[in-house]
């Protein structure tokens, strides 16, 4: 499904980066922003429209805003260590990428592109190599994109990962935090987890890998009821360690970060579901948007 004001959304701030970069970076943006589009949308030869319920363009379009606003952030307070503006494109295009793998190719019937879940990180990786020379790519630029795609799996550790130096370093980490910040601050992102559920559901059915970590949640109200653990356990601690509190360069000057505020206030949302689905009290009140 297209998502118009994502789209437009994405590009504006797309555009507003990499207003900073060459002519020919701009274009190259432009135009691979475009291109994804497209691919999950199905007008790409040789590909299916997206047809998860959960992984699919809104998502990636979320992540890459959050990628953006970290990298505006960092071009005007560049903590960490520098990055060129070809770097930026780099960051743009894993982003972009990094949940390609779930799309299905002209003939795979079966199932939805949720079957593909626990190799996705890999079919992403190979998407890219194979897509991404059309619009210029190097094999030495292509392998710092399959890193920071590889990044984002559930069991990566950045300390395991093949870069060569800082800057690759924090080109993923600036990836991975805009797929977590992107995916639990987005606003309907509680209604959105029944989705979530059915994609977990099937790639445990498809998995041929025995003790599939996707058969943990035997119901929804499992998925709902653990969403905060796995916010505070695992999230957090990630974001501020694995990732290096990246997240920190969208605080403002008041201590306030927009999209934390967003994905706590999401858990409380979720916890309350969670209990209305478990006690089904019609007097459980669950937070408002904000």
């Amino acid at each position: 499904m297209f998502h118009p004001q994502g789209f437009f959304e994405t590009r504006g701030r797309s555009q507003r980066l990499f207003q900073h970069a060459p002519a020919e970076t701009a274009r190259s943006a432009d135009a691979l922003l475009e291109f994804v589009t497209n691919l999950f949308q199905g007008r790409v030869d040789g590909f299916l429209p997206c047809d998860t319920a959960f992984h699919d363009l809104k998502h990636t379009l979320e992540a890459t805003g959050v990628v953006l606003d970290l990298l505006t952030a960092h071009r005007e307070n560049p903590q960490f260590t520098t990055l060129r503006d070809s770097d930026w494109l780099l960051v743009f295009a894993a982003v972009l990428f990094h949940d390609t793998g779930y799309l299905k190719r002209t003939g795979d019937c079966e199932g939805s592109g949720a079957k593909y879940s626990a190799i996705h990180v890999g079919r992403s990786c190979f998407l890219a190599w194979d897509l991404l020379p059309a619009f210029g790519f190097t094999p030495d630029e292509l392998r710092q994109v399959q890193n920071a795609i590889c990044a984002t799996a559930v069991t990566a550790r950045m300390d395991q990962l093949p870069f060569r130096n800082p800057r690759e370093w924090l080109m993923a980490a600036f990836v991975v935090t805009g797929d977590m910040l992107g995916q639990m601050a987005a606003p309907d992102y509680p209604e959105r987890l029944p989705g979530l559920y059915l994609e977990f559901r099937e790639a445990g059915a498809f998995s041929h890998f025995r003790n599939s970590s996707f058969g943990a949640y035997q119901s929804l109200q499992d998925l709902l009821a653990g969403t905060e653990k796995f916010f505070y356990r695992h999230v957090l601690p990630t974001l501020e360690t694995e990732l290096g509190g990246v997240y920190r360069l969208l605080t403002d000057g008041s201590g306030c970060n927009v999209y934390l505020d967003h994905m706590r206030l999401n858990v409380a949302r979720v916890s309350g579901m969670a209990k209305l689905l478990a006690d089904g009290s019609p007097d459980t009140t669950l937070p408002h948007r904000l």
